[in-house]
């Protein structure tokens, strides 16, 4: 207790009630702030378009008009007037909401249903409002209607009006899958397109798109473009998605199909039978539609839907012609070289640059190889990806004055086009180096000695004033801090914070880090296939035991070189192996499990106990070098 006794009013410690109010105040003053920023934000963000699902008509004919309003779902119906030689009849709203990766982004298009009166050209727009004081613009559509056509064609008005309440589910909302090629070769990039339509539905929730497909590369589609197309005479919502694949290995392939996750917001009516029956009865004509509208609820319906298959035949690189440094990039590439500085002494480092440009699969673009490096002491390239770019930059450190140049570097690679292998060479560079000049050994120079320092005078003793009033006296124990659960308090969210910053620092390094999510997942795959290899011994099934190995031997290497793990070959990571510096024999004990993998899963043949022990002792000893090797 305190020593104002209790009482509230007197009590210096505790909030008085009119400075609780003015903290409130101000906290809801700056939440009508921020929401008033955000507000402006977003409907500076907005736009205003209108549309037309036909631009041509007869009289008799209809039209559906849209206005169009992207970045939000609460703008009404604005009020366009009358336009003179046309019907134009409002019908209501149809609303879109993706949500892609947390990006959330809205639209709502107001339809009306326009009838022409007479023939000609009718310009519709620009219509201009002003909404929450921001001012809002569109753009001008044309109608062209033509002479009346015969009654026989005529179609009931009931069905001009409403086609879209005729169509089934399949026709308003679907998927589509498309390919830019039927034929590839393999690792050659494939460009695939996945369309979502939508016509007149509130659709919510869209998630990016997913297919599996063995064989291919791990598909990632990027952020959607959303526009309107036409369509057999109707106008569709379109979110178009991008992305390109390769395939690992050749064979004929179904691509696909692909799937797309969302939400159709549905409109239900409600029940009759209510008090609404009991005052006018079962008769339609005494009903009010407002009623309808007033009782009906809407609901998320999940949906997934899901495209077409498309054929895909994916050929094998071709094995003649193929050069000795072919690392397997394949598309069209362009390669420049370039070293500085050019004048140096030994022991001085000369910065190396190799950039791969142009179109193609770049996860299959590795170093440039240097012809000849002797004399040099070389590290390990540097590697920067960009889209349509691979930069190289290696330190070479010239030990010795003999050298003369920089050695030339040659980059082979696969033209799906012109169905041929190509070799860019670009150097050497002149170099000139100077032996470097013996410096004179450092001498130490110690401190000047320090000035003798004047005797320290006694200070004199501060002035202790005498408390009259000693105050209120508490029991030791009675202290707050003497409590654990006052240390508990202060413990338990630096904890917590302490973790979440752990954790998080963790997930931001794997997402944003290549290098060392791709050491995280090797290990990973290390630990839980030798333990599966294990079991996999005790069995003695050697055909099973093989495949076992052959496939954690492939993920791990795959991961820890940071290539495709699918399809993974000893061609493919041997010109990996010797850039990364790995030791001869090593090499040479990767390329015995690759080779025993395909004997016991191709040849068909049989291993003794011993032979498979001997093997799983190899691949645990090339990985615990592995682990130890930094790359």
């Amino acid at each position: 207790m305190c020593g104002c006794g209790g009482r509230r009013s007197t009590c210096p410690s505790r909030p008085k009630i009119g400075d609780m109010k003015q903290f409130f105040l101000k906290l809801i003053i700056a939440g009508i702030v921020v929401t008033a920023l955000t507000g402006v934000g977003w409907t500076a963000d907005m736009k205003f378009e209108v549309s037309l699902d036909r631009e041509r008509l007869a009289l008799g004919e209809t039209a559906q008009l849209g206005l169009s309003f992207r970045g939000t779902q609460s703008m009404p119906a604005p009020d366009i007037g009358n336009i003179d030689g046309l019907e134009v009849r409002y019908i209501g709203p149809s609303t879109m909401m993706t949500v892609i990766n947390g990006q959330v982004s809205s639209s709502v298009t107001h339809m009306y249903i326009v009838q022409p009166l007479r023939v000609g050209k009718f310009q519709i727009g620009p219509f201009a409002f002003r909404y929450k004081n921001d001012n809002y613009a569109s753009n001008t559509v044309v109608l062209t209607v033509t002479e009346e056509k015969p009654l026989a064609q005529r179609q009931p008005r009931q069905m001009q009006e409403e086609p879209a309440e005729k169509m089934n589910l399949e026709d308003r909302i679907f998927v589509t899958l498309n390919l830019d090629k039927p034929t590839a070769y393999v690792n050659e990039l494939i460009p695939v397109t996945v369309k979502l339509y939508v016509n007149q539905m509130n659709v919510s929730d869209i998630q990016l798109p997913a297919f599996s497909q063995e064989g291919f590369s791990k598909v990632e589609f990027k952020e959607p473009k959303q526009y309107r197309e036409r369509m057999g005479g109707l106008t569709y919502d379109v979110l178009e998605f991008r992305t390109n694949l390769y395939a690992t290995r050749p064979g004929d392939y179904k691509v696909g199909p692909a799937r797309v996750k969302c939400n159709i917001v549905v409109r239900r009516k409600a029940a009759r039978g209510g008090a609404q029956d009991d005052y006018f009865g079962n008769d339609p004509a005494l009903r009010d539609s407002f009623f309808d509208d007033f009782l009906a609820r809407y609901e998320k319906q999940p949906t997934e839907l899901k495209s077409d298959e498309i054929h895909l035949i994916v050929s094998p690189l071709p094995v003649e012609g193929r050069p000795k440094d072919f690392s397997g990039a394949v598309g069209d590439y362009q390669f420049i070289f370039a070293a500085s500085p050019t004048k140096v002494k030994t022991g001085d480092p000369v910065t190396v640059r190799m950039t791969i440009n142009g179109t193609g699969n770049f996860n299959t673009v590795l170093s440039p190889k240097l012809d000849n490096a002797e004399g040099f002491k070389a590290y390990e390239p540097e590697v920067k990806t960009q889209e349509n770019s691979k930069a190289f930059t290696q330190v070479l450190i010239p030990e010795t004055e003999k050298i003369t140049q920089v050695p030339r570097a040659t980059f082979s690679y696969f033209d799906p086009v012109a169905k041929t292998y190509k070799t860019i060479t670009q150097g050497p560079i002149p170099l000139g180096v100077e032996k470097a000049k013996e410096e004179l050994p450092s001498k130490v120079v110690g401190p000047a000695p320090a000035a003798a320092l004047p005797e320290a005078k006694e200070l004199a003793s501060d002035i202790i004033f005498i408390k009259e009033v000693p105050g209120r006296w508490l029991p030791r124990e009675s202290r707050i801090y003497t409590k654990s659960v006052f240390w508990m308090a202060i413990f338990i969210p630096f904890a917590l914070l302490t973790a979440i910053y752990i954790v998080v620092g963790r997930m931001n390094r794997i997402k944003y880090d290549v290098t060392y999510a791709s050491r995280r997942a090797a290990f990973k795959v290390a630990r839980y296939g030798m333990k599966t290899l294990r079991h996999k011994l005790k069995a003695g099934d050697s055909r099973v035991f093989y495949e076992t190995l052959f496939k954690t031997m492939q993920e791990y290497l795959g991961y820890r070189l940071h290539l495709p793990p699918a399809g993974l070959t000893f061609d493919m990571v041997s010109q990996k192996l010797v850039s990364t510096g790995i030791d001869i024999s090593v090499i040479t004990g990767i390329r015995g499990l690759f080779t025993v993998c395909d004997e016991a899963r191709f040849g068909f043949s049989s291993f003794k106990l011993e032979r498979m022990t001997n093997d799983y002792k190899e691949l645990e000893s090339v990985m615990k070098y592995m682990e130890h090797k930094r790359s």
